[in-house]
């Protein structure tokens, strides 16, 4: 991630649905293993279009422009599936399953089946680094439903959701994204090898990127995202014994290469007697 917060977004992710309630369920419910709609194929493609009326005279010398119209869709192939997905694709699809016969049996078509109900989609992409993206709209699928059978390629199903108004604002799409931050460091102190030393370790590893430093006091605040730590703080290859005092505290610090703060954490020094 560049210090202005920009990514190099790669990868696809995964598509998760449930139906719309009138409200947009927390993460760890709409993310769970249950509403992942199927594994998907191509990644996914998230179109906002615009439609703007012009108003001007016959002269070109006066113009006004306003917005009339907006479209949204979330465009995915959906690569694993079964006839219970359907349903959730297809608004007049009916499922059955027969547990004698072992068979599940979808109806499609017929106008006056169609359900009615709308869906709350959402596309995650996941990104260890630079942190997680998520899209989300509320509405459901329109596209077309073509099953291709072939005997050399997966059938993958296009699924285009449309979305529609999900609050007073109007809102068609949510793009979440994870942004910067401090991160926390775990910090744990044993007495070390030699009267007056500690023994640190630091929980999650550096950052191949980043440095250490470290401060000890009686009661120490840790710095927060970004802090400038070129002094007052001490440089720590991560590995060395520190003279600490027992009873005092230490904070470890990650920097980056401008000595700002990017992780910290603190704990009670336990020093070799």
């Amino acid at each position: 991630m560049s210090t202005n917060g920009e990514k190099i977004i790669l990868g696809s992710g995964k598509l998760y649905i449930t139906e719309y309630s009138g409200a947009i369920p927390a993460d760890n419910l709409l993310e769970a293993a249950g509403n992942l709609l199927g594994y998907i194929q191509g990644g996914a493609t998230l179109s906002y279009k615009p439609t703007f009326y012009l108003a001007e005279d016959d002269l070109g010398l006066v113009k006004k422009q306003i917005l009339t119209k907006e479209e949204v869709s979330l465009k995915s192939g959906i690569m694993t599936w079964n006839g219970d997905t359907l349903k959730r694709l297809v608004s007049t699809a009916r499922v059955t399953e027969n547990g004698v016969t072992n068979k599940r049996l979808v109806k499609i078509g017929g106008v006056g089946n169609q359900d009615g109900k709308r869906y709350v989609v959402r596309f995650v992409h996941e990104d260890a680094t630079d942190g997680d993206v998520r899209v989300t709209i509320v509405g459901g699928n329109q596209g077309e439903l073509a099953l291709s059978f072939t005997k050399d390629k997966e059938t993958v199903i296009d699924a285009e959701f449309i979305a529609v108004p999900h609050d007073s604002e109007g809102t068609l799409v949510l793009f979440e994204e994870d942004i910067a931050g401090l991160v926390a460091l775990t910090v744990m102190s044993v007495a070390g090898a030699t009267t007056g030393k500690t023994a640190i370790t630091v929980v999650p590893a550096l950052d191949y990127t980043n440095t250490y430093v470290y401060k000890t006091g009686s009661s120490l605040t840790l710095p927060t995202f970004n802090d400038d730590l070129s002094t007052g703080w001490t440089a720590w290859d991560g590995v060395s014994e520190i003279t600490a005092t027992t009873g005092q505290e230490i904070a470890i610090a990650e920097i980056d290469g401008g000595k700002l703060c990017q992780a910290a954490g603190k704990t009670t020094v336990v020093a070799k007697a």
